[in-house]
């Protein structure tokens, strides 16, 4: 859908056109999928003819005119072509069926919005701004005057302020005035209640159907907090509300003043305190500091930065730490020679792989330029952009130019690195000695990198009774390092709070669900004991998107195969077996010491190939009736080695610690 716009917007150029007032009525009749509207635009100004507007090619034109008479036209592919007068009002009335159906797998679909750009109906309505569902044109700023008309029972909703809401005729009516730049308008409608507080002077909304209802409470609170963080942040919240709103189908989108949540995505009890919040961030970077797609989309890293990340920082060390260290461990098993691209060639993700460098790779991108210039001239650099180009586009440049001002640094060099390199630098301690020295100890040694970066990373020894602290500037020169302690060192360890990006070796790598995911060298194979059905190997395969992978016998497989290969087994064969999991006796198995009968469970368990340590194997194993809804949750839990569920419901999910890393030296 975005792909649309930003080819509709090279088309048709911003200069062309002046200040434009847009009044769109819109009558909504889900029953028949219908949409009716009449756009009364305009102009302000003279303006260039013919005109040409985008308008989906699903509509019928009722009419074109100016002053009630009619006005020649054209339409055909998805443009409107009207030999109008550029200084009169123009009126265009038209109606169109959407009627778009949402994925019946939508665990096995990357598209974001499963296959949904425009649908009326019943269930709901949701109106994405690709499919031109009004006629769209750019201009420098078009002020959008829209009015909603839905059936009694149905609520709609858009971006902008909310000037009336009301029920007349036997029908619902809003309306609502967005006087600031959009790219585009969304528009979305349901059988909402309607839920209304204030966070300051922000009036904040929950359009929630019955079911969903009893939540909104306190999604309302938890949008306050957020939005009172992030004034505090990026500086005034940019728009004129906030609204979190219901939609049919599963989604988590952020509009411009306004966030749709899928009903399964709103029920699940994590959601308000995290993925809220992401939505939330993005009213600031994404949706009011718009991105300039033609330097890369930054706003996903950004987001994913002050708002996944920060929350795990304000919660602790740790656990902040462990969030750096999941993006590694996910880029390092997710992208492949294959499928990398640099930072600045991200616009939108499309797998997991493409997430693991959009998300993942370009939060880090921003902790490790914290890191370089402080926190003090991190946020204020943020603010900066943030209040001064609201409803502007801002690419990569303006990041380094702003930090660049801020910093007194010249940062053009480590933006370039990070944004334009494909490899990652792997980094190894080498020719580490200790020895006896007239203080007590001495450790020395050297750190290398390849390829070359302009690093600055922290070395920490650990002793009996001290912790020693060492910055290193690292380039292409290998850098020789020493410490002096009276104390017996223990451990040396470089990067010890994981601050850096950079590709993890393979020992540093736990087997985990992505391990199987992100495989391009994978075998499956099913047992001919406790194999789930097909139903359910096929659903797991396609939420793996491994879909088109055959399924083979294990007795039909070489051991040389077998040992050359990722392995995703579905059973548990005697001949190749997990050491967590075992076979014990009448459908019961011991995973890590817990006794389980498969009847009512479902294990999924990932280590290292049995035949070659290189390699990762996988094992599902379960004979619950419910295995099928398992597998479609099984890559939901990416980072783990280790998964039990109990029906359908997760009682375990682990990961394993692994035991190598170039960084880590033990004495």
């Amino acid at each position: 859908m975005k792909s649309l716009l930003l080819l509709f917007l090279l088309f048709f150029p911003i200069s062309a056109f002046a200040v434009i007032e847009y009044d769109l009525k819109i009558s909504l009749h889900p029953a028949e999928q219908l949409l009716v509207a009449t756009a009364q635009i305009d102009f302000n100004d003279q303006i260039d003819t013919p005109l040409k507007l985008s308008l989906s090619s699903r509509c019928e034109i009722l009419a074109v005119q100016q002053r009630g008479k009619p006005v020649p036209y054209s339409f055909s592919s998805g443009i409107l072509q009207l030999d109008a007068d550029g200084t009169e009002p123009l009126s265009i009335s038209y109606q169109a069926v959407f009627n778009d159906q949402a994925s019946n797998s939508p665990a096995h679909n990357e598209d974001p919005s499963y296959g949904v750009s425009a649908s009326i109906s019943e269930a709901g309505t949701y109106l994405s701004s690709g499919v031109n569902w009004y006629p769209l044109f750019r201009a420098k700023q078009i002020n959008y005057r829209i009015s909603i008309s839905t059936p009694l029972g149905t609520e709609a909703i858009t971006s902008g302020r909310l000037l009336t809401r009301q029920t007349t005729k036997g029908r619902n009516s809003s309306v609502w005035l967005i006087d600031y730049p959009l790219r585009g308008l969304t528009l979305s409608a349901g059988a909402y209640q309607v839920f209304e507080e204030l966070a300051g002077p922000v009036p904040i909304y929950a359009y929630f159907t019955a079911d969903t209802a009893p939540l909104a409470a306190t999604y309302l609170q938890e949008a306050r907090s957020y939005l009172q963080l992030y004034t505090e942040l990026f500086g005034p919240y940019p728009f004129h509300k906030f609204a979190i709103v219901e939609n049919f189908f599963p989604t988590g989108y952020g509009f411009a003043s306004w966030t749709l949540l899928g009903s399964s995505v709103i029920k699940l009890p994590f959601i308000v305190k995290t993925s809220l919040g992401h939505e939330i961030a993005h009213s600031w970077w994404g949706t009011s500091v718009q991105v300039d797609y033609g330097q890369g989309n930054w706003a996903e890293g950004l987001t994913t930065y002050v708002a996944d990340y920060l929350y795990k920082e304000r919660s602790s060390v740790a656990e902040a730490r462990a969030y750096r260290l999941k993006i590694l461990r996910n880029y390092a098993s997710l992208v492949t020679a294959e499928n990398v691209f640099p930072v600045a060639r991200f616009s939108s993700r499309h797998d997991k792989a493409s997430q693991s460098i959009g998300y993942g790779k370009t939060a880090l991108l921003f902790h490790m330029l914290r890191q370089r210039i402080g926190d003090q001239a991190f946020w204020a650099g943020l603010r900066k952009i943030a209040t001064e180009r609201r409803h502007t586009q801002v690419g990569w440049d303006d990041f380094s130019q702003v930090f660049s001002t801020i910093s007194g640094q010249d940062l053009q060099s480590f933006f370039d690195q990070w944004l334009t390199n494909t490899e990652g630098p792997q980094l190894a301690l080498q020719d580490v000695e200790l020895a006896e020295s007239e203080k007590g100890w001495r450790v020395s040694g050297t750190l290398t990198q390849q390829p070359v970066y302009q690093l600055t990373i922290d070395l920490q020894l650990t002793t009996q009774t001290e912790t020693l602290r060492k910055t290193l500037k690292l380039d292409a020169t290998p850098q020789a390092f020493s410490f002096e302690t009276t104390s017996r060192p223990l451990e040396l360890q470089a990067d010890p709070d994981v601050d850096l990006f950079r590709i993890l070796a393979a020992g540093e790598i736990p087997a985990t669900v992505n391990s199987i995911r992100g495989s391009n060298k994978l075998l499956v194979l099913r047992a001919d004991n406790y194999s789930p059905d097909a139903e359910t190997i096929k659903t797991l395969l396609g939420a793996m998107r491994k879909a088109s992978l055959p399924v083979r016998s294990l007795s039909e497989v070489s051991q040389a195969e077998l040992a050359s290969h990722d392995l995703l087994i579905f059973g548990l064969p005697a001949q190749l077996q997990p050491a967590q999991l075992k076979s014990t006796s009448g459908g019961q198995f011991t995973l890590e010491e817990q006794s389980v009968n498969l009847n009512d469970h479902s294990a999924f368990v990932v280590e290292s190939n049995p035949l070659n340590s290189k390699m990762s194997a996988a094992w599902f194993v379960s004979e619950d009736q419910q295995a099928a809804v398992v597998a479609r949750k099984i890559p939901h839990y990416g980072k783990y080695s280790t998964l039990l569920f109990d029906g359908v419901k997760n009682s375990v999910k682990e990961t394993r610690t692994p035991e190598e890393s170039p960084l880590k030296i033990k004495f």
